[in-house]
């Protein structure tokens, strides 16, 4: 370390590396030698990480203006800053005085000791990253992990966040994501849906089945193929209820909507319930004496 120099070499700490070797104390050449490879490295880090930075502004801005692909976005930003940092890192150590055998040896070593320390992190932001990749979720779809269901808000690089069908937030860590089954309700265009009629006593069933498919087919919204099918099912109290499954562009037709219209149609196509004729009570004019009253649950008098 006394053998120490000042890198003169177009560093533009140079001067500063010589004004404190010069001067009149203890240890002089090894700290100018410090602080001008300390500054160097500074300065080198904080100008890899601004170009990092503005690299990644200038390519999301041009994402922006040709994909409205927000996964793809955050996938980027991702990658971008995982560079930045080490790519700023590296050539700080290597504008400090580090010789690229050194470096490799460290990374070799901080490598082995941050995966023994963090590697459910690791493996979090590596699932992270092959989710944005992969994309078996958007963000924006509804899907359900284990025993969280709600619609994608971001894929961070180590979470996930879901918003719930009450409106909460649930933080997942995105290896349970990764390695678990997952099921996304927005991943096909047409989805099942269905609507349930309650079948009139003394209604004949296969009439009313013919029916309501004809109805649930003769709307322009529900998909031809797969065609919808109607089932009847036997409830407790012996009575009969159909119930029709159709398929439904979802993104194309507001399936509440389409279910009211249908419920309606199948209402009107299968005809109004019997109604059975009802007694209702017949009450005395008022001051009418107590004794002339008719007892409870007696019909009343005639007159």
């Amino acid at each position: 370390m006394a053998a120490a120099t000042c890198d003169t070499n177009g560093s533009p700490f140079a001067r500063l590396c010589t004004f404190i070797q010069e001067r009149p104390f203890g240890g002089s050449d090894v700290i100018g030698v410090v602080v001008q490879n300390l500054l160097q490295a500074i300065v080198v880090f904080i100008l890899v990480f601004v170009v990092g930075r503005f690299l990644r502004r200038v390519t999301l801005r041009a994402l922006g203006r040709t994909t409205p692909n927000a996964q793809l976005k955050t996938l980027v930003n991702n990658v971008f800053t995982i560079a930045t940092l080490v790519v700023a890192i590296l050539a700080a150590m290597t504008a400090g005085g580090l010789s690229i055998s050194v470096l490799l040896t460290i990374g070799g070593l901080s490598s082995l000791a941050i995966g023994l320390a963090f590697q459910d992190l690791l493996r979090n932001v590596l699932a992270g990253i092959f989710l944005l990749i992969e994309r078996p979720f958007r963000i924006g779809d509804w899907i359900t992990v284990g025993d969280q269901s709600g619609s994608v808000q971001t894929i961070q690089l180590r979470t996930t966040a879901l918003r719930t069908g009450d409106g909460q937030l649930a933080i997942l860590p995105n290896l349970a994501a990764f390695s678990g089954v997952v099921v996304n309700a927005n991943a096909y265009d047409v989805r099942q849906f269905s609507v349930a009629a309650r079948l009139a006593p003394g209604r004949e069933l296969e009439p009313a089945l013919r029916a309501v498919r004809r109805i649930v087919e003769a709307n322009e919204a529900v998909s031809k193929q797969p065609p919808p099918f109607v089932q009847p099912r036997l409830d407790a109290d012996g009575g009969v209820t159909l119930t029709a499954r159709y398929w439904v562009e979802y993104r194309r037709h507001d399936p509440d909507a389409l279910a009211a219209a249908l419920v309606e149609a199948i209402h009107e196509g299968l005809g109004p319930w019997p109604t059975a004729a009802v007694p209702t009570a017949a009450f005395p004019p008022p001051g009418t004496p107590a004794e002339d009253m008719p007892p409870a649950g007696a019909a009343p008098k005639s007159k």
